[in-house]
């Protein structure tokens, strides 16, 4: 006896997809205003160093405040250059770490939905299950023809998505997030 589940269609309409979808999400969206802020300190450092500089480079100031300038562009271009590096490296630890929160969700999706799949497995007595949705490393369908096969997503989904608030019920999918696993 064979089964056939669409892994892929299960996860996208898995309603704790979407719960997790929208926390990464709004954890990027909080990055990305952290960065922005950040941002923002370093162009009005960038904008100070410039207004010094041209007091600098003007030929009709003195040269006691020239020096002085010249000084305060100086311990300027220090904090710019400081900051810059602190950006990139903030940057940088954010997108890793985002990137290990989207993995850790989807393996916990993926967890329950593959539990779900081998129970039902179990309870209908199959002795085979094919993912439907995969691809073989050449990029073909793994599955080309299932004749006599069942293919019981909607079963999966329907006990995935029981506890689902009514709000977080999904319909169609509304394509890939995220969280969606790669073909």
């Amino acid at each position: 006896k064979i089964g056939i589940v669409d892994m892929k269609r299960v996860f996208q309409e898995y309603h704790k997809t979407k719960e997790a979808e929208k926390k990464i999400n709004e954890d990027k969206s909080k990055a990305n205003k952290d960065l922005d802020q950040r941002s923002a300190a370093y162009q009005k450092l960038i904008e100070q160093w410039q207004e010094a500089m041209k007091i600098v480079q003007d030929k009709l100031v003195n040269a006691e405040l020239k020096q002085q300038k010249q000084a305060e562009a100086q311990k300027l271009s220090s904090e710019a250059k400081a900051l810059e590096r602190e950006i990139d490296e903030f940057r940088r630890r954010r997108e890793q770490q985002l990137q290990e929160q989207v993995m850790r969700m989807r393996k916990g999706l993926l967890d329950d939905i593959s539990q779900q799949v081998e129970e039902k497995a179990k309870l209908d007595n199959y002795d085979l299950v094919f993912d439907k949705s995969g691809v073989s490393p050449s990029g073909v369908k793994f599955l080309l023809h299932s004749k006599d096969a069942v293919d019981f997503s909607n079963e999966v989904l329907t006990v995935l998505n029981k506890n689902a608030p009514n709000d977080a019920r999904p319909a169609v999918p509304e394509g890939e997030s995220a969280l969606t696993p790669k073909e």
